[in-house]
């Protein structure tokens, strides 16, 4: 979407803002991370082992879906969608800017088709985490974290503007009303992750 001037002023000074929060609190983690003491018996190799691990464990999310597998593959399609949405992510900002990475034809379009298949999984998960959190509320998940409801209803957000756009006019109003909204969701995310436990999507 092409913005008028005074739009992308605003969305750099929105973008600032973000960028900068987002890079206090993360400063501040590290530092902290860095002031911890070693562990005196941690060692890299075996390599294969560690790399077979990530793929299975971080990746493929096998572990969380083995141990609750309903809830685990909630969780493994959020995990997905973010990784799916960092490239869309990014060309929403760039494009916001002049530089479109993705075009909508082509490669570009068929991703965007890819990413808007994760973002109705996304959805369908964040909404069923959600409601396990705050409605079923399971005794072992503890006191209810409202931080989490806050990043449930920015996830959902998210996933429900990236779909809004393929039914919306290019240039319409309710098309540019759909982008701020998906990125204000997007700003407002950005420097929310580190103050949470959601810490590990970044670290």
């Amino acid at each position: 979407m092409r913005l008028s001037g005074l739009e992308a002023g605003v969305f750099v000074v929105l973008l600032a803002v973000s960028v900068f929060l987002f890079g206090r609190r993360l400063a501040a983690v590290l530092r902290r991370v860095r002031r911890s003491k070693p562990d005196a018996d941690f060692q890299l190799r075996p390599i294969l082992p560690r790399l077979r691990k990530f793929v299975w464990e971080v990746l493929l999310q096998a572990k969380v879906i083995r141990e609750r597998p309903w809830p685990g593959l909630a969780h493994a399609f959020v995990f997905w969608g973010f990784c799916a949405f960092a490239l869309v992510t990014v060309n929403h900002f760039s494009a916001a800017l002049g530089w479109r990475l993705l075009s909508p034809h082509g490669v570009g379009g068929f991703y965007f088709g890819f990413a808007a298949v994760f973002a109705v999984a996304v959805a369908v998960s964040i909404a069923g985490l959600a409601a396990r959190r705050f409605l079923v509320q399971p005794k072992w998940l503890g006191e209810v974290s409202y931080e989490s409801g806050l990043i449930a209803f920015l996830i959902f957000a998210l996933m429900a503007t990236y779909l809004a756009q393929f039914g919306l006019a290019e240039g319409s109003a309710s098309a540019r009303a759909n982008w701020w909204l998906h990125t204000l969701a997007l700003l407002i995310f950005l420097p929310v992750i580190p103050r949470t436990k959601h810490l590990h999507l970044v670290l």
